[in-house]
């Protein structure tokens, strides 16, 4: 979740430092097989130091985890200071040379995102600049190169959650449902709890618009700490943990709008088998919250499989992070 007013625009930095540049002209079409691609998004709560734990344990235990997954790219929401680690850890497992883009500088106190990578990082894009509400805290990316020489533009996002907050409001009426009562929250309340995120969504698309060009695929990957708005239609208001509601939500349908492709729904249709939750493996909660994705867009993009992470890889010891991780794994023909 981490709430987070405002943050300082700044230079956009990495492990190997890279400068900001403007998008590539268009390449040549790339030939060849296609490009496999495994992505993960995950927010590491607090760069895995947070005071629950007090100790560097988890981080080690957060960083096992990204390894075990084995990405090409890595969307880290909440990194504070865990960038270097990662990067590390990984280049020790795999053997491989990897980047860490720092998304968000450390002047602005935190440095919420990074994108980290094996791929060759060909350009590191300009932080947004001069907007109050979204900026270098909330969105960034680069443009990478895949071994086959692939383009990728890849973007690192976290939304803003807002007060009150629409996963709890669901929440509420679905347990006033389940106890008999009837839900005391208006639908109204909810949906535009959801919709304050849409100034969020429309800032993220218009940032990937002016960056990556449009006849390259794009993937994004984040915390929108709001649900999906195809998962609360009233299609699926039969679901056993939607409680007969549904709810006219609208900020994510922005993403599928402008063409992109939620990589779990994509490769989980049925919200009732598989609602995806990633709020959060520490809760017992009847509404399960999805609200951290993949995004992708491109018509050469295919989704091949896509699920959620909550156990701790190795133990049965608690999950290392308060959110779930998402990974979906790509094909790019």
């Amino acid at each position: 979740m981490n709430l987070r007013g405002t943050a300082l625009a700044g230079l956009l930095t990495t492990a190997t430092v890279l400068a900001a540049a403007p998008a590539a002209a268009e390449p040549p079409p790339h030939a060849g097989p296609p490009t496999e691609v495994r992505v993960l998004a995950w927010n590491i709560y607090h760069g895995g130091l947070d005071d629950t734990w007090e100790d560097a344990a988890n981080r080690d235990a957060v960083i096992e985890q990204i390894v075990d997954v084995a990405p090409d790219v890595f969307f880290s929401v909440e990194t504070y200071g865990a960038g270097e680690a990662i990067t590390a850890g990984l280049e020790e497992s795999t053997g491989e040379d990897w980047t860490g883009v720092q998304i968000t500088p450390s002047s602005t106190g935190d440095d919420n995102l990074w994108l980290f990578t094996h791929f060759d990082v060909d350009t590191v894009f300009p932080a947004p600049s001069g907007d109050e509400e979204t900026d270098a805290f909330h969105i960034g990316g680069a443009r990478v190169i895949a071994g086959d020489g692939r383009v990728i533009n890849a973007f690192t996002m976290w939304s803003n959650y807002t007060d009150p907050w629409v996963g709890d409001l669901i929440e509420a009426n679905a347990q006033d449902v389940a106890a008999g009562r009837e839900p005391a929250v208006p639908a109204s309340e909810i949906v535009a709890a959801d919709r304050r995120q849409t100034a969020f969504v429309a800032d993220f698309l218009d940032y990937v618009g002016t960056h990556a060009a449009p006849h390259e695929p794009v993937l994004m990957g984040g915390d929108l700490n709001t649900v999906p708005a195809g998962d609360w239609a009233a299609r699926w208001a039969h679901c056993a943990d939607h409680a007969g509601l549904s709810y006219d939500l609208n900020a994510t349908e922005q993403f599928t709008d402008a063409g992109f492709v939620d990589t779990f729904r994509a490769a989980n249709p049925d919200v009732c088998e598989a609602p995806g939750m990633t709020w959060s493996p520490r809760l017992e909660m009847m509404t399960p919250d999805r609200i951290d994705f993949v995004y992708a867009r491109g018509k050469v993009v295919q989704v091949r499989d896509a699920r959620t992470i909550d156990e701790r890889v190795g133990t049965g010891a608690e999950f290392p992070s308060d959110h779930a991780a998402v990974v979906a794994d790509l094909r790019i023909k």
